[in-house]
């Protein structure tokens, strides 16, 4: 039986280790933190998966959240018109929903990797929780048949270098900023329909808002992506949760007025 490590415990990595379990290959994972330092950590990101991907989460038997998670059926695109800053009506230059053929889900990651963790233990994986370095390569090399690198970030990452190519920036394009809230209104133009919105303002960014299943149950992402340097790259020096709420808030009646209902509360 061949010997398989896997570095880094995230989307693929777990996937990966729990597809080639399933296969009869004797699988090592390796995690910087445990699942429970990753379910009571801060939030890592935001995601959703989309019908193909969700297919093959079931295929391995591990859509452990299908029935939870809101079950997202449209994408909308909204752009705002130049000079519809401020309040009153939208004033949209683009709107449109479109909707799927087969539903969409997003899962909070601190859920889902650590669910899928406990699970890789439980069917009989090896976890290790260590931090991978350069200096651990030769030990793996005469231990393991196969190391597959599937982190996101670390020492180990940093071996492969940027490929120009087919990454032209250097430097990050937009300032992020994410809030996972609870009580959010549903969009007036499409009150029965979950959808991920994505809110255009030329010049200034993009809000994504996303229904989600989080830690504390159903709710939605608010996130930012902000031109650096712009009004939208304000969050930097924000710790407090409620600072971070009201900041987004007054954000979102400044840039994207009506396209929210109901006082959101944070996460």
């Amino acid at each position: 039986m061949r010997k398989i490590l896997v570095v880094g415990a995230g989307q693929s990595g777990l996937q990966l280790a729990l597809g080639l379990q399933s296969r009869g290959y004797e699988v090592t994972l390796m995690s910087n933190r445990t699942a429970d330092e990753i379910r009571t950590g801060r939030v890592m990101s935001t995601q959703c998966m989309f019908h193909t991907a969700l297919q093959h989460e079931r295929d391995l038997r591990l859509n452990f959240w299908e029935s939870q998670a809101p079950k997202i059926r449209g994408l909308g695109v909204s752009v705002a018109a130049p000079g519809s800053f401020g309040p009153g009506p939208s004033q949209r230059a683009i709107d449109w929903l479109g909707r799927f053929d087969g539903f969409a889900q997003s899962v909070d990651q601190r859920v889902k990797m650590a669910g899928w963790m406990e699970t890789f233990a439980q069917r009989g994986g090896q976890l290790v929780i260590h931090g991978a370095a350069v200096g651990d390569l030769d030990y793996f090399s005469r231990v393991y048949d196969l190391v597959l690198v599937a982190a996101g970030k670390g020492e180990l990452v940093r071996m492969f270098g940027r490929d120009a190519s087919r990454s032209p920036s250097s430097e990050p394009q937009r300032a992020l900023a994410v809030a996972y809230v609870h009580g959010l209104g549903p969009r007036p133009e499409h009150p029965d329909t979950e959808a991920v919105r994505c809110n255009l303002v030329p010049g200034v960014g993009e809000m994504f808002v996303m229904p989600t299943v989080t830690t504390s149950g159903r709710a939605d992402i608010l996130f930012w992506e902000g031109v650096p340097g712009g009004p939208l790259d304000a969050f930097k020096d924000v710790r407090d949760p409620a600072e971070h709420l009201s900041l987004t808030l007054d954000l979102m009646k400044k840039f994207l007025p009506g396209s929210t209902r109901g006082p959101p509360r944070s996460n």
